[in-house]
Parts: C-alpha cells; sequence; structure tokens
C-alpha cells in the first residue's frame, strides 16, 4: 500500500482522531474518552464527534464497493469536518481554560497536528476525487 493511500485513509483519521491527547489541569486523556463521558449529557462536541465518526465508519463499511460514487466523498468530507468542528468546540467552549495545557505540551500538540494534517490531506484528496467525478459526469 502506497503512503499516500496510508495518509489519506479513513481509518488512519479516526485513529488519529481517537488518539488525540488532551491534557487537563489534573487528570488528561485520549479525546476519544472525552467525547464518551460527554455523550450521555448530551454535549454538542461529544454528539459532533461521535457523528463523524460513525459517517466514516458506516461510509467505509457500506460504499467500499463504490456503487455511490458521489455520495461517498461527501460523507467522507461531511465526517471529516464534523471531527475537526468537535475538537475545535472542545477547546474554544473552555471557559477556565482547563485543558489549555494540551497546546503547551509537546506530545499532545505532536498528536494534534498529526490529526490536522491526516484529516486536511483526507479532505483534500476527497474534494478532487469528487471533482473528476463531476468533470467526467459532464464530458
Amino acid at each position: 500500500m502506497k503512503k499516500s493511500n496510508i495518509i489519506t485513509h479513513p481509518y488512519s483519521v479516526l485513529i488519529s482522531f481517537s488518539l488525540v491527547l488532551i491534557s487537563g489541569e489534573h487528570i488528561g486523556g485520549f479525546y476519544i474518552l472525552y467525547l464518551l463521558m460527554g455523550l450521555p449529557h448530551g454535549t454538542f462536541h461529544s454528539i459532533l464527534g461521535i457523528s463523524g465518526i460513525i459517517i466514516l465508519l458506516l461510509n467505509k463499511m457500506l460504499n467500499s464497493k463504490k456503487e455511490n460514487y458521489l455520495l461517498m466523498p461527501i460523507l467522507n468530507i461531511t465526517g471529516s469536518i464534523l471531527m475537526i468542528v468537535s475538537l475545535s468546540i472542545f477547546f474554544f467552549s473552555d471557559e477556565d481554560h482547563y485543558n489549555i495545557a494540551t497546546f503547551y505540551q509537546l506530545v499532545p500538540q505532536i498528536f494534534l497536528v498529526v490529526f490536522i494534517l491526516l484529516s486536511v490531506s483526507f479532505i483534500l484528496k476527497n474534494i478532487h476525487s469528487l471533482a473528476s467525478m463531476v468533470n467526467k459526469n459532464i464530458k
């Protein structure tokens, strides 16, 4: 498998999203744990993050035969954007700056940058494939 296929694979984005490290004042952990803890309370970032994960997983499992050519990249882009927005809301809604240490420690920063790079390349690949499909259908 090529490196570009690994970088732009949905599972790579999902794993990197789940492994984003959050460093709190007293305790930290992986972002997936924060999503799961917030889900029973209906926190918005948890709902968005889990929705993005579910969209990417279902899209990968159901559309692996490439039956829905146009729907697959649209769902991939939607799932990725939901995960990015979830992480953004999580940090920007933290009024007490409880999780600000995430931006001061090297290891959480590395995991965050890896997720951002993988998700941006994944989104760009899906935009490119969507544009090529549309151009192919127009001609």
